[in-house]
């Protein structure tokens, strides 16, 4: 049940990666290409996902077809759903968006003073980026 670890290249996120044909030949994903040396194609619409969530894993064993709802719904299933405050790469935290969503200035602005850009106040304060803060309600 050990995982088969892709020696070879890896993409940014750690998934094997294998050239076709040469310097121009074009790449492949080491964990798709061990699914169909083991079960044939892969249909159109539908990923080959890992069970064991170990990107550079090609055991065929661990790998499984499913559509990019069912890769989505796997990654909230097991808690791999980083968002917010969680996320590595956030600059803000949820008070800052709370004080943003209540902020009147210009976006650039505001933006400014947090280190973002217009657009993403303008989101924010829309509720389309960090959607899971919850309303600010004003106390009157």
């Amino acid at each position: 049940d050990d995982c088969w670890i892709w020696t070879g290249c890896t993409d940014r996120d750690g998934y094997g990666r294998l050239n076709e044909g040469g310097v121009r030949g074009r790449m492949l994903q080491a964990h798709r290409v061990s699914w169909e040396i083991h079960n044939g194609p892969v249909p159109d619409g539908f990923h080959v996902l890992h069970s064991c969530d170990n990107p550079p894993c090609v055991l065929p064993d661990h790998l499984w077809l499913g559509t990019h709802s069912d890769n989505m719904a796997d990654m909230v299933s097991k808690g791999r759903n980083q968002h917010g405050e969680t996320s590595g790469k956030a600059k803000l935290t949820e008070a800052d968006v709370l004080e943003i969503r209540l902020s009147t200035g210009a976006g650039y602005v505001v933006g400014k003073q947090y280190g973002i850009c217009a657009t993403q106040v303008s989101q924010i304060r829309l509720r389309k980026y960090w959607k899971h803060v919850p309303e600010v309600r004003d106390a009157k």
